[in-house]
Order: structure tokens, then sequence, then C-alpha cells
């Protein structure tokens, strides 16, 4: 029978693996290594062109996004047909339909919090690597 510490370390530790699992499985999901087909992409946005932005069957990939919430609809569906989240950080780079092909077709590079370097980050942010703060060693056994 386990001690009532023991019971802790162990709850502790299930708890820590379960949560690693997890933070793993939504950074997969973050990260897509993947990226859709030529095909794909424009099947699913010359439809959005020819429809929100009347462009015309030869020219779509060049036609602009006139205001924001036609942007917002293209962009909206996009995500939805795609199956791909947009960054709001590339919102603001993508003014035509050949952008959001092109950002389509970009992988996107898998930055884990632990390659950051201390430069690049705020004076307020510190990354303390394999810090926790629980029980002691001595405490679990």
């Amino acid at each position: 029978m386990l001690s009532t510490v023991g019971r802790t370390c162990l709850r502790r530790a299930i708890g820590v693996r379960h949560l690693s699992r997890v933070i793993q499985d939504h950074t997969n999901q973050w990260f897509e290594s993947s990226l859709p087909d030529i095909e794909r992409v424009e099947n699913v946005l010359k439809p959005l062109a020819v429809e929100h932005l009347d462009a015309s069957e030869e020219a779509w990939k060049s036609a602009k996004f006139p205001d924001l919430s036609t942007k917002f609809k293209v962009l909206d569906s996009c995500i939805n047909g795609l199956g791909r989240d947009i960054p709001s950080s590339q919102l603001v780079y993508l003014q035509t339909i050949e952008d959001v092909i092109t950002y389509y077709q970009t992988p996107v590079e898998e930055k884990r919090y632990i390659e950051l370097r201390p430069q690049s980050l705020p004076f307020n942010v510190n990354i303390a690597k394999n810090h926790f703060k629980g029980l002691s060693d001595e405490e679990c056994n």
C-alpha cells in the first residue's frame, strides 16, 4: 500500500506524463508538417474568388480583396476548406488570392520554445529548462 506522499508522487508523475502527451498532441496539431497540394488549394480558392471577388475565370489568382469583410469571408471559407489556420500575424501580407496560395504552399517552421534565443524574448519572459517545483526526490521515496 502506498503512503500519502507516495500516492501524491505517483499522481504527479502520471499527471506530468499526461500533460506532456497533451502538449505534444497540441504542438503537432499547431505545427503542420504536410502541405496541401496546389490543386486542392486552387480548387478551394477559385470558386471563392469568382463568387466573392467577382474575378474572371482567367484572372482569378490576381484578384485583390476589396475590403476587410470580403477578405474575412474568403479566408474563413479557405481555412474551413483546407483545415489549416492562418495566424493573425500573416493576414496583413495576404492582399491577393495568389498571396493566399503562396502562404498555403509555404512550410511552417517548427520552433520549440527551448530553441528560442534569450535575446529574441521580451525582457519579462524567462524560460526555465527542466524546472519543476514539486516534491523533492526524498519526499517521493
